[in-house]
């Protein structure tokens, strides 16, 4: 059985002895790790260790940095094999009229599930936003209308104070809380990625800019509104003191939570696996990209 391995201890020194990762009583075989994904702000690695994984699996390191409130990662990328080993060719020899349709289906399934969201508390909203052109210039307009008010009439919507999203050095503990699990489908989706071949650096929607995963900022838009949800689902907890172990908790608990997909039943994290995967098929000709979308009856509170 291959294993994801998810480390979200404060701390931990992780070494190899005879084919084992080790930290304290806990012990994995290496041969079993399909992936790992490391959220301990204090851990410690042994050079031999993240040698031999290297050989083996996509590793993925965060670090909650407390003074700008934000995830800081690095990935270690497998030296052996991909299981599409020409997705990264694929994705920089997109068309710009390809790279457009796959860029407007990850905006446009953004939108979906905000919608979504919203109608869970005013079931008059229409379904389907209004566009009058789609084309991706006006979805991207759209998409940036629901990006200043969206949580606005959420909250408003929640009975909660009127709530602005800090992308920068957030102070409120929401905005706090909204990092963190958005850190949570970073990684997730990032090992993913690598996983399956694909460069995390290279984007089709955001601009590209050194030092960001651009690919894993374009892929986590239709899964954004999981995080949402779970901030809104354990609103007491989340508007305190952004007690990191405590969100942890929560979001591991977010990847493990069933969703539907394409008329399935899945964890988060097996969503993000599919999701990932139709996307490297499209790229190949070989099927359809579906991005995630809400469905009604997982957006109740």
């Amino acid at each position: 059985m291959i294993h994801h391995l998810v480390l979200r201890s404060e701390e931990g020194d992780f070494r190899l002895d005879s084919g084992l990762l080790v930290s304290g009583a806990r012990k994995v075989a290496v041969a079993s790790l399909g992936s790992v994904q490391c959220l301990a702000d204090r851990s410690r690695w042994s050079q031999s260790a993240l040698e031999v994984l290297a050989t083996q699996c996509p590793i993925v390191l965060g670090r909650w940095d407390r003074r700008e409130r934000k995830w800081r990662t690095c990935s270690v990328i497998p030296r052996c094999r991909y299981v599409q080993p020409t997705a990264l060719y694929r994705l920089c020899r997109l068309t710009p009229s390809r790279a457009t349709e796959l860029a407007s289906k990850l905006l446009w399934t953004k939108i979906l599930n905000q919608q979504t969201l919203l109608r869970t508390f005013d079931p008059r909203l229409p379904e389907v936003p209004q566009l009058k052109e789609n084309s991706f210039q006006r979805i991207l307009r759209l998409e940036a209308v629901y990006a200043r008010t969206f949580w606005a009439r959420y909250f408003v919507a929640l009975s909660g104070d009127l709530f602005a999203r800090e992308k920068r050095r957030p102070s409120h503990p929401l905005n706090i809380a909204l990092s963190y699990g958005y850190g949570f489908l970073y990684h997730a989706v990032e090992w993913q990625a690598l996983a399956s071949g694909l460069d995390a650096s290279i984007g089709i929607v955001h601009r590209l800019r050194r030092s960001r995963p651009n690919l894993v900022c374009d892929l986590i838009e239709p899964l954004r509104c999981c995080v949402e949800l779970t901030v809104v689902r354990h609103l007491e907890e989340m508007d305190g003191t952004g007690n990191p172990s405590r969100m942890a908790a929560r979001f591991a608990e977010m990847l493990e939570q069933k969703w539907r997909y394409r008329a399935g039943s899945y964890r988060l994290r097996s969503v993000i696996r599919l999701m990932v995967e139709s996307f490297v098929r499209d790229l190949h000709g070989q099927g359809n990209f579906a991005p995630f979308v809400l469905e009604p009856g997982d957006a109740l509170v």
